[in-house]
């Protein structure tokens, strides 16, 4: 492993790092960008910057609030931690792999990172502290952005960062001609909180349409739907706390009371007239249901990802699927939630029942895997690539599979019925839930 280190100026720093790979395979084309935000809470204004003998596509960030000693650092996209430790140079820094070849880099934390090597994080979840730790002599954040192992430009919602070229041929390993790019503020849209929730439908052409009612527009990090006689039913997981907002009553968002979810995991189902609601709550799955005013349970499924977690019903039992370990485990309510290795690896996971066949759809490594029941859970690979390893939704609807992914920030959709051919939906967003109803499919990226 070879590390280079170049000098630091005043207040900022040049520093390339080598990190062992998560599942090192052949070199490979990188897939689709992941849609990026700025690595810092919602609403939060940065300073982007980069100088002279710095490397290209490295950015030095500073809070334009005040002093940036101490303040968080978020996941800017969903994915793996590669790293987490301390180098000579980025002090204390953490390498998160998000799948197909991407990279983000966070260096100089002030303490310890607060993730640790291997660990799931979901996009806004901290990672750790601004500091001046390692080859820095002043608090900032260094951070890069790397596709295939070669540094790149940052994107942030979906816009070029500006920072490209240090000015100088004779720093890095890539040069990129050009003056020493301009500083500029960018506002994070990096929000925990949640962000806009949408409505789209193949009824029409997938428009997008704002989810909003009496209590405000519906909003969200992660968002579950169901159908309940003909009612089409939407659950957002909003700091914490899940809302609920039906299409009967006009899109009202109503705070259900379940408290305390962490992550992106969230997941509902209907059985017998009864709504079910599921979370992840210190590494357990929870279940609350509208028959028991909401309460939110512990399954006792135990040592499970807070970002991915699927639950279909079958014969009248739940079946919920976890990711646990980097497998799926599925745990079923007929046996008393005992929760199960599949075999199948995967990194998020959405399952439908086809007749009494239950399937998973897994995303492995940036690719897109269909085990069925049925066949012993043998792990058959779609053909789909270059997409979000953080999420994947699906949907059984008049006997067609459908897969929704995200891939460069928007959702695409695949069917049993064209051979998986992935094809963009033209629906933007960072996640997504699918609603299949009277033929209808309807998504709910946010």
């Amino acid at each position: 492993m070879s590390r280079r280190v170049t000098r630091a100026l005043a207040g900022v720093c040049a520093v390339l790092l080598a990190v062992p790979a998560v599942g090192a395979g052949p070199a490979r084309a990188a897939g689709p960008m992941p849609f990026f935000q700025l690595p810092f809470p919602c609403g939060e204004t940065w300073r982007l910057a980069t100088y002279h003998g710095h490397d290209d596509y490295d950015i030095d960030m500073t809070f334009t609030g005040g002093g940036s000693s101490g303040r968080a650092i978020l996941a800017s996209a969903a994915g793996t931690v590669a790293f987490a430790g301390w180098g000579s140079g980025g002090g204390n820094y953490v390498v998160v792999d998000h799948g197909g070849g991407w990279r983000s880099t966070y260096l100089h934390m002030i303490e310890s990172p607060m993730v640790g090597t291997g660990q799931s994080v979901a996009q806004g979840q901290q990672l750790g502290r601004v500091g001046s730790t390692g080859n820095s002599t002043g608090p900032h954040l260094h951070y890069e952005v790397s596709r295939d192992g070669g540094k790149t430009e940052a994107y942030f919602n979906g816009s070029p960062s500006g920072i490209t070229s240090d000015g100088s041929s004779a720093t890095g390993p890539i040069y990129v001609e050009g003056a020493v790019s301009a500083a500029r503020n960018a506002t994070s849209a990096n929000c925990q909180n949640g962000t806009q929730v949408y409505e789209a439908s193949s009824a029409n052409g997938w428009r997008m349409l704002p989810v909003s009612g009496g209590y405000g527009p519906v909003t969200g990090t992660a968002t579950a739907a169901i159908q309940l006689n003909g009612v089409k039913i939407l659950y957002s997981l909003k700091n914490g706390q899940v809302f609920e907002a039906a299409s009967n009553a006009g899109w009202a968002n109503l705070n259900s009371g379940i408290n305390g979810a962490q992550g992106t995991a969230l997941a509902a189902i209907t059985l017998d007239g009864v709504k079910y609601v599921y979370t992840v709550i210190g590494g357990y799955v929870h279940e609350a249901s509208s028959a028991n005013g909401w309460r939110n349970l512990n399954t006792g499924i135990g040592g499970v990802g807070s970002s991915s977690i699927s639950v279909i019903q079958l014969g009248g039992v739940k079946y919920i699927y976890s990711i646990v370990g980097g497998y799926v485990h599925e745990a079923h309510s007929a046996n008393g939630w005992r929760n199960l290795n599949t075999g199948v690896p995967g990194s998020a996971v959405a399952a439908i029942a086809a007749g009494n066949v239950k399937i998973l759809y897994v995303v492995n490594g940036g690719s897109v895997y269909e085990a069925a029941s049925n066949a012993g859970w043998a792990n058959n690979w779609t053909g789909i690539s270059g997409v979000s390893s953080a999420t994947i939704a699906a949907a059984y609807s008049n006997g067609e599979k459908l897969i929704y992914t995200m891939a460069g920030g928007y959702v695409h959709e695949a069917s049993s019925y064209n051979g998986w051919r992935n094809l963009n939906s033209g629906v933007t967003g960072s996640r997504t839930s699918v609603l299949a109803l009277n033929g209808v499919k309807y998504l709910y990226p946010n």
